[in-house]
Parts: C-alpha cells; sequence; structure tokens
C-alpha cells in the first residue's frame, strides 16, 4: 500500500528511527510517541482537516501482512513508553543543552563514522558508483572535515548514500518477511532483523562506535550521544503524526515497510529531500523564535 503523499516527509523523519535495526545513521529510540514539535493556533483546523482527507483515503486501502501484531503491540507499547519517559525527555534537555551549530557537528560525526559501513554494503550489492563515492565522503571528510565534524564532501556533491545489511539481503533476492517491533530498536522484518544480527555479529567490524578503537567506556559513550542526537533531531515529527489521528502502531508499520521499499528502489532520497525542505527549515525558525514546544 502507499501512504499519502503529503506524509512523505514526515515518513523519512520517522523511518530515522529504525537507523539502529537497519544500520543507516545510527542507532535511536523505537517509537515516536505524539506531543512534540512546534505547535500553534493558525492554521490547525486547516491542516488537520488536509490530514484527515489523505487518511480517509490511505486506511481503505490493503495493508502490511502483520501475523505477529498481537506481539508486535506489546512490544511497540513498550517501546513507546520508554520513548515518553526516558528517550524524548533526555533528547529534549540535549536540545536545550547544546546549540544548533554544535548538534550538526555531532550529526555529521557520526555520518561519517558509519559510512565504512554504507561502503560495503553498496559493495555486496553491487553497486560500484555508490561504493566510490562513498569512499571518498569518508576520506574528504575525515580530513579536510576535520573527522567528519563538516560534511566537505557535500559540498561537493558527493551526497551521503545510505544503506544497510538488511537492504543489501533485499538486493539479493530474499523477501521481507512478516513484520516485527523489536524491543528498543523499533520497526523491522524478518529480513531486516536479520541483517541486524549479522552487523550485531560483525560489529567489531562493522560497528562505527567499536572500530574507533577505544575502550569499552569510550564506545558506550558514544553510541548514547548517537542516539541522543537521533531522537532529538526527529523531536518536531511526532507532532505531524499526532495531527493525523492514525494509529501509531499501523502508521509506523505502513510507514517502514514503504520506506524500505523505496530504499529498494531509491526513492528515499525524494522523501529525505522533502523533510529537508519541507520541515527542517520550518521547525528551525520555530525554535529559534522561542516558539517550539518540548513540554
Amino acid at each position: 500500500m502507499r501512504l499519502p503523499t503529503r506524509l512523505l516527509p514526515l515518513l523519512a523523519a520517522l523511518l530515522l528511527l529504525s537507523a539502529c535495526a537497519n544500520g543507516g545513521d545510527g542507532p535511536a529510540p523505537a517509537s515516536t510517541a505524539p506531543g512534540d514539535g512546534a505547535t500553534g493556533d493558525a492554521g490547525t483546523a486547516t491542516e488537520a482537516t488536509d490530514w484527515d482527507e489523505d487518511w480517509a483515503a490511505w486506511e481503505g486501502e490493503p495493508r502490511t501482512r502483520d501475523p505477529l501484531e498481537r506481539y508486535n503491540r506489546v512490544v511497540f507499547a513498550f517501546n513507546d513508553f520508554f520513548d515518553r519517559t526516558v528517550a524524548r525527555p533526555v533528547a529534549r534537555g540535549y536540545v536545550r543543552a547544546v546549540p544548533e551549530p554544535g548538534r550538526n557537528r555531532i550529526t555529521n560525526f557520526f555520518a561519517n563514522l558509519g559510512e565504512p559501513v554504507n561502503v560495503v554494503n553498496h559493495g555486496l550489492q553491487g553497486n560500484a558508483g555508490a561504493a566510490t563515492e562513498g569512499t571518498l565522503r569518508f576520506l574528504f571528510n575525515s580530513t579536510f572535515g576535520l573527522l567528519g565534524l563538516f560534511d566537505v564532501a557535500g559540498g561537493l556533491g558527493l551526497e551521503r548514500q545510505r544503506t544497510d545489511f538488511g537492504l543489501t539481503l533485499g538486493t539479493w533476492g530474499l523477501d521481507t518477511g512478516p513484520y516485527l517491533v523489536l524491543p528498543f530498536l523499533g520497526p523491522s522484518n524478518i529480513r531486516d532483523a536479520t541483517g541486524l544480527g549479522v552487523q550485531y555479529l560483525t560489529r567489531e567490524y562493522t560497528g562505527p562506535t567499536h572500530w574507533t578503537d577505544q575502550e569499552r567506556d569510550v564506545r558506550w559513550t558514544l553510541a548514547a550521544v548517537d542516539i541522543i542526537d537521533t531522537r532529538a533531531r526527529l523531536l518536531p515529527a511526532t507532532r505531524i503524526m499526532e495531527e493525523s489521528g492514525a494509529d501509531p502502531y499501523v502508521f509506523m508499520r505502513e510507514a517502514y515497510q514503504q520506506q524500505r521499499a523505496g530504499r529498494l528502489t531509491g526513492r528515499d532520497d525524494e522523501w529525505d529531500d522533502e523533510w529537508d525542505d519541507e520541515w527542517s527549515d520550518e521547525w528551525d525558525e520555530e525554535w529559534d523564535e522561542g516558539d517550539g514546544d518540548w513540554d
């Protein structure tokens, strides 16, 4: 099934939450619960009407096979509770404590650490062009970008092309299998969970915080900062899901499956661009003006 076009920017943001489970930008909490992001009175009624129309059309379409739904909903509820009580409050404090330029440097740093994993998977997928660009990105950003703090390669037209071993298995023809919600890690499926298992078993070689050759305490600290930074970048997105009026579990399930399919066909970049253009700038402006609602 397809989500409404209006939801694509949000979809791109929300699915970053599954980055840990799928080897993307880094680990992240499992679910995004309603209540975050900028709020305001102007335009609320119109936006709600638009969302209602989109969801009314969407809910009539066939949905993802979910034979494990009873189990998945229990895990989803646990993840949602953890997000509300731990992950989100910590992310809010992080945003208050660290200025935006500093957060951008942290995001770039962890994205650069994960670049070699992208390169390896692009190679396994037979995508020599993406593997070459990823290698150049890592070299440029690790040197001229001061260990990845600055995305120098992006300014040269070498954009990041995220991938993971779950997508590699998909490229090899492995079916997704049933939808699956993992504790703490969030939306997944049998294929992507298998990819996650492989990444865990090879973490000494593929984990972005492991191959830095640091002490265990340093690695855990890096992993924690990566989680918090990822969750902080998603704070604006939860407001939109709340306004949609959709079942959060169903929304995340369908969004996850659609986004993963888009990764295999190359359509995820289109969604990422819509998110960056439509929502990120809007949220930054509201926060800078003191209108961001974090409570």
